[in-house]
């Protein structure tokens, strides 16, 4: 019998197994991404990242950041939501909120403000919906938690669903050690905020009660405070996310009229909400159809970015699915209606 020298025999066992592991690569999810502008009412160019896999069949997502970040905040390298939802077939959609990222930025920052920044939402929201013929379901982190809750609460055509994700009901705490130093910077006359590092891990991040170790580790927290993700941010808008007249004014009125499926999550090391004040809110929604809570008992402010992820992202695919339940994913409203 011939044998083949050992030369071709490492040739066509290399073949064998190129080949054997093609169709396992043909199957693995791809992910696209775009990048477009949508006009507000006041003439603001948003800008928007989507991503989506080869065929999204399941309800769009509008996500929105909180403050001192940008749309980049949902696309964190190795713990990017967008990804993860992209892969289970969401379309998925991150604006940079007016004077953050790609967006249009002022000259003034006294101009931006919570209420105007609700307006960037609604125009993404409404583009999403015309172009998709689907309502999206709107999150929201931090700040941009309580615009997808002006943003739900003000036309059921916005959102067919809301995450309130690390909202505070009536206004976020600020540690006493950071509320000190608020004074001297509204005397300064700027414009525009951006903390340092160490006040930054305070209000976001923590130390895990099991491990003992910081929540978030070196290195992705050098990523989160780089100019990428972490920018100054509107005074204003800063202030009146801890403003309990702004909440009063806004917000508290505007909880009890969301009809639509909400998501409540929080970790229970939040500093600038916690399990109580998050647990407020979630009773606050006294007319949604469908609501759920979670609490998180080894995170923080920003527990979709820490380093047990692989934990705390399921909670939006498990919201989420609701919203696909059946073929064609009837649950989800139509714009067009």
């Amino acid at each position: 019998m011939c044998r083949l020298p050992s030369h071709v025999l490492r040739f066509v066992a290399l073949a064998i197994f190129a080949m054997s592991i093609l169709p396992a690569r043909a199957q693995e999810p791809v992910v696209q991404s775009y990048d477009f502008y949508v006009p507000t009412v006041d003439k603001v160019s948003i800008h928007v990242h989507r991503k989506a896999g080869a065929e999204p069949k399941k309800v769009p997502v509008l996500l929105i950041h909180g403050w001192g970040g940008n749309g980049e905040t949902w696309d964190f390298p190795g713990r990017s939501v967008m990804d993860y939802l992209a892969v289970r077939g969401y379309d998925v959609y991150a604006l940079d909120l007016r004077g953050t990222g790609l967006s249009d930025h002022p000259t003034n920052y006294f101009t931006i403000d919570i209420i105007n920044r609700a307006n960037d939402a609604v125009a993404v929201a409404q583009y999403i919906a015309q172009k998709t013929g689907r309502v999206p379901v709107v999150m929201g982190w931090s700040q941009g938690g309580v615009i997808a809750g002006l943003l739900a609460a003000s036309d059921p055509r916005l959102a067919a669903g809301v995450g309130l994700l690390s909202v505070a009901p009536d206004g976020f705490s600020i540690p006493p050690d950071v509320a000190s130093q608020v004074p001297a910077i509204v005397a300064s006359g700027i414009d525009r905020l951006l903390l340092p590092p160490q006040i930054t891990f305070e209000l976001y991040f923590g130390t895990d009660p099991i491990t003992g170790q910081p929540t978030i580790s070196s290195d992705a927290f050098k990523i989160f405070v780089s100019p990428r993700f972490l920018e100054a941010d509107s005074l204003n808008a800063v202030l009146e996310g801890a403003s309990p007249n702004f909440f009063n004014a806004y917000l508290i009125s505007a909880w009890p009229r969301i009809r639509v499926p909400a998501l409540v999550v929080d970790g229970a090391l939040d500093v600038l909400v916690g399990p109580a004040r998050a647990q407020a809110l979630f009773d606050s929604l006294t007319a949604s159809a469908n609501k759920q809570f979670v609490i998180f008992p080894r995170n923080s402010h920003a527990w979709f970015l820490e380093d047990n992820y692989h934990a705390t992202v399921r909670v939006f695919d498990q919201f989420l699915s609701q919203f696909d339940a059946g073929p064609g994913g009837e649950l989800s409203q139509n714009f067009a209606k």
